[in-house]
């Protein structure tokens, strides 16, 4: 687990890492639910709200322990990226006598504070979850896969 050490451009950096860590994580469910349906070149360029729109009806095709909750783990990842989404194409500016300031990209968003303790906790998020998406990717969807392809047979 990441500490706040209080410095926002460290905590945003990390933000980007761990964010790009959990969609390479989706990428990697995506790839292996391949034999279900093809995830071609194509797709794999497709934003991540709209890989991770895609992969939950493939998803609830199969059957495995879980599954429903990793269909809700997506949903999380989704906001997350979100999140992350606002951080990262926003403008933050440090100001020395008051709070810092994240400016948003996008018109008509008011201006908001940002602190360090958040980009932190959307960091440690992220991370989280790298690893929910990860484990039943491990045994339980291959097993899940091999099941279906069986039973289309």
């Amino acid at each position: 687990m990441l500490e706040d050490d209080g410095d926002i451009v460290r905590g945003l950096g990390f933000v980007a890492l761990y964010s790009a860590y959990l969609e390479e994580q989706i990428d990697n469910l995506l790839l292996l639910l391949n034999p279900v349906e093809e995830y071609g070149e194509d797709k794999r360029r497709w934003k991540i709200s709209r890989k991770i729109k895609h992969v939950k009806p493939i998803l609830g095709a199969l059957e495995f322990e879980g599954r429903d909750d990793l269909i809700a783990d997506l949903c999380t990842c989704k906001e997350l990226f979100e999140d992350r989404n606002r951080f990262v194409h926003g403008r933050m500016y440090g100001n020395y006598d008051r709070p810092d300031t994240l400016k948003s990209g996008r018109p008509n968003i008011p201006d908001t504070e940002v602190n360090s303790a958040e980009l932190y906790k959307l960091a440690n998020e992220c991370n989280d979850f790298i690893a929910a998406i990860y484990r039943p990717t491990i045994l339980k969807i291959p097993q899940a896969i091999e099941k279906y392809l069986s039973e289309k047979a």
